[in-house]
């Protein structure tokens, strides 16, 4: 009876816990919840595998602008305050044409914000405009992005 039940065999491509020797096994409720996998693990591994969605952004690097391309557009952050160096051609930096330098402050509402306040009055743009976070670069309200550089 117990053949045609099947007990004691394996069907093809099921998985059969080997015997194990009861008086070498640990014994106790932790261990045989441990056998299903019911153990809790502990509160410090959610923070091991932390969404990216909750991920603070890398702020602080090299960037291209499809409306310069070539161009220069580098971030380095301290604390809020954040620094953007670049330089702009006519239209872009590719094919040796003339760069103008230039240097913009602007900051970060937090260390782990998604949004930087950046000061474009030099370069006769608004002076708070919203750039956005959007995993990759920085988006901003005029369908601009630019791309973080690896």
């Amino acid at each position: 009876a117990a053949a045609a039940l099947g007990v004691g065999r394996a069907a093809a491509g099921t998985f059969v816990q080997p015997p194990v020797d009861a008086a070498a096994a640990p014994s106790g409720r932790r261990s045989a919840l441990a056998t299903f996998g019911l153990v809790a693990a502990p509160a410090s591994a959610e923070l091991l595998f932390e969404s990216p969605a909750h991920a603070v952004p890398a702020w602080t690097g090299k960037y291209s602008d499809p409306s310069h391309p070539g161009c220069k557009r580098e971030l380095s952050v301290s604390g809020t305050s954040v620094k953007i160096d670049g330089t702009d051609g006519s239209p872009g930096c590719n094919s040796g044409e003339a760069q103008t330098p230039w240097s913009l402050s602007a900051a970060l509402r937090s260390a782990d914000s998604d949004e930087v306040l950046i000061d474009f009055s030099p370069k006769g743009g608004p002076k708070d405009l919203v750039g956005k976070w959007d995993g990759s670069g920085i988006l901003f309200p005029d369908g601009n992005k630019w791309s973080k550089k690896q």
